[in-house]
């Protein structure tokens, strides 16, 4: 063998045995050059590679050795380190580049958190000043799974904060971390995972939902399906039970309402008691385009003048036909009352036909009432049309939205970042809770998702900053004695008296007309405070006026506070924000006088009060207590009365 060979030969056997040394590995997304590691504790790596492979893992120049398991799986804990950096992560043959140690936050919730920059008040000036190398931020896109996954399925960078990075990022989450920055000097990573229209259910682990009852047929249902699975096997379901259908994939067909072909009714149509969300009436995970079909049989004197039909809430779009001549179409509502005024010409001696086109684009579809609404009336002859009509399949899509599964939302976007240390969560999402009749078991929920993650990451004593609802829809002219919004920001409120949580109260910076104010600077500022308050100890103001107290004296309420220093009201406003109550619970607006630190409320038409409530409604207007850091007081009642929901299917 020449000289020349044996080189070769030898190169050979050094590229083999690197090979075999240096494994090709794969990281979990999560992991990327640019991102912020959790200073000051120890630091979880993890990741794949082939069975048996060995993994060398180098950070600040120490290496940590490791085999994977039987499954491809491997993990490294990296020892803990003060902020700094950059620094380099090597990973075998993978390099991560200009890794900074500081301070990690989770922010998660549903659309005001996702809300973004691009689009708050301010947003444009506040993006084109972004540069900042030491904030970083990592968008978690929308996802959802019916099992646990180890990594996220949609491929996202960390990034250092600039324009280009931070313009379509949470507007809460930057403004929250660039206060932090600025104030701290540390490095600040932030993670957004958020998911806008989206109920608490979906965040929460389905091992620590076991015990809800409402929730299990689904969860059983899907047993260990996953969700491609489970599509296949339900639209293979629906067949058996219909025939074959249309599936559509564009959203064109759903809203197809100028002039829809319409069919014709067969006695083979499929039956349904309606009102009724079809979902719940074996129906499924079905966004498509459904025909319901009804008879009324008219006499002579029905006929007699104009008549009035009414359908009811229609989910999500309608178009309705009385003996074939159409009536109208709906918009987009899934809440509008379908009314219509029928001319006498319309109607007929004997079979009179009603046929309704229903559209629905997503989650929850059909003629759901209520049952009251649902009539026809001709003359003083009223007829109740509920009950069973005839219904035809025009197009299908089998889609699940999150909030048809509960943990769907933890599995994808939670549950493949749980093994990253953090110095908090900020959590900021009720509103589809609120606008539920379950908003009352909101405190329990909120309270387990504390609990599941806290489990689940390792971390026993991770700390949570809670964003309360603000106010939103109509100022009410009456007492909204069962507000529902109100009554979820009381769940957010207990839920945030434990160890290591805070409340964030933003009651005053919300829109009446609009569910995602975009004023979201001051609500980020407000969050850093309770941060700086709760996580660092910081002696900073971070709470408005908070209950304390009520005795009763003299036919009035004498309510006293924490943080009450410099109490004032709104003197501009036309009322005050309490209501107050006798034995009988009946609530009426209350006069209400600020002494010194405490508040004396009273109203000529309650002699002997037992009750207040203060700011208690979806929506309390603009007469605010606040204290000398210009914070607002947090709503609140001293009863604990039953609140009567209003039953809407979700």
């Amino acid at each position: 063998m020449n000289k020349h060979s044996k080189v070769l030969l030898a190169l050979g056997l050094l590229l083999a045995i690197s090979a075999d040394v240096f494994a090709k590995v794969k990281l979990p997304q999560i992991f990327g050059s640019n991102m912020v590691l959790q200073r000051d504790k120890p630091i979880s790596l993890w990741g794949w590679a082939n069975a048996g492979e060995k993994v060398i893992v180098n950070f600040k120049g120490a290496d940590y050795n490791t085999q994977t398991n039987e499954q491809g799986r491997w993990q490294v804990e990296m020892k803990a380190s003060p902020a700094g950096g950059p620094y380099t992560l090597k990973v075998n043959e993978l390099n991560l580049d200009n890794i900074l140690l500081g301070d990690v936050f989770l922010c998660s919730g549903q659309s005001n958190m996702a809300f973004l920059l691009m689009k708050a008040d301010g947003g444009e000036k506040d993006i084109a000043n972004s540069a900042n190398d030491n904030i970083r931020v990592f968008n978690v896109n929308k996802d959802i799974e019916f099992q646990p996954l180890d990594d996220l399925t949609k491929k996202t960078p960390w990034q250092v904060s600039s324009p280009k990075a931070v313009n379509k990022f949470s507007a809460v989450a930057y403004y929250m971390g660039r206060k932090l920055q600025k104030e701290l000097n540390v490095p600040i990573g932030l993670i957004s995972s958020a998911y806008g229209g989206t109920v608490i259910e979906g965040f929460i682990s389905a091992p620590s939902l076991d015990t809800i009852q409402r929730l299990k047929p689904v969860l059983n249902q899907i047993g260990d399906k996953n969700q491609k699975q489970y599509i296949t096997a339900k639209v293979a379901e629906l067949e058996k039970l219909h025939g074959k259908l249309n599936q559509y994939t564009n959203t064109d067909v759903l809203w197809d309402t100028i002039k829809p072909a319409v069919p014709v009714y067969s006695k083979a149509w499929a039956t349904m008691k309606l009102p009724t969300l079809w979902e719940q009436a074996g129906l499924p995970n079905v966004d498509g385009v459904i025909w319901f079909y009804k008879e009324l049989n008219l006499n002579s004197v029905d006929i007699q003048k104009d008549a009035f039909l009414s359908l009811g809430r229609i989910a999500d779009q309608s178009v309705v036909f009385f003996n074939d001549v159409k009536l109208g179409s709906s918009p987009d509502s899934r809440d509008l009352i379908r009314e219509f005024t029928l001319p006498k010409d319309l109607l007929k001696v004997g079979t009179n036909k009603i046929l309704v086109r229903v559209a629905n684009k997503g989650r929850n579809g059909g003629i759901w009432g209520p049952q009251s609404k649902m009539f026809f009336k001709a003359g003083s002859n009223k007829v109740a049309i509920d009950g069973d009509w005839a219904y035809k399949i025009q197009e299908i899509n089998i889609a699940v939205h999150p909030n048809d599964v509960s943990s769907s939302i933890y599995n994808a976007m939670i549950n493949p970042l749980k093994s990253l240390q953090y110095k908090a969560v900020i959590w900021y999402q009720g509103e589809s809770n609120a606008n539920s009749n379950w908003a009352d078991e909101y405190e329990g929920l909120l309270k387990n998702l504390i609990k599941d993650w806290r489990k689940n990451f390792n971390q026993p004593q991770l700390p949570f900053v809670i964003v309360q609802l603000p106010n939103y829809k109509k100022v009410s002219t009456a007492p909204e004695v069962n507000a529902t919004w109100a009554l979820l920001r009381e769940g957010q409120d207990k839920a945030s008296r434990q160890a290591n949580v805070g409340l964030v109260n933003i009651i005053d910076l919300g829109l009446a007309n609009d569910i995602h104010p975009t004023d979201k600077f001051p609500v980020g500022e407000r969050v850093a405070a309770k941060v700086e308050q709760l996580v660092y100890g910081q002696k900073v103001a971070a709470d408005g006026p908070i209950f304390k107290s009520m005795k009763i004296q003299g036919g009035k309420a004498i309510v006293s506070f924490d943080y009450a220093e410099g109490l004032t009201a709104n003197k501009n406003a036309q009322r005050s924000n309490f209501i107050i109550a006798g034995k009988d619970k009946k609530f009426v607006w209350a006069q209400a006088k600020v002494v010194g630190n405490t508040v004396e409320v009273w109203s000529d038409e309650v002699k002997e009060p037992v009750a207040v409530r203060y700011a208690w409604a979806d929506n309390p207007g603009d007469n605010y207590l606040s204290n000398a850091s210009n914070l607002p007081a947090r709503p609140f009642r001293t009863d604990n009365w039953k609140i009567d929901l209003e039953v809407i299917p979700r």
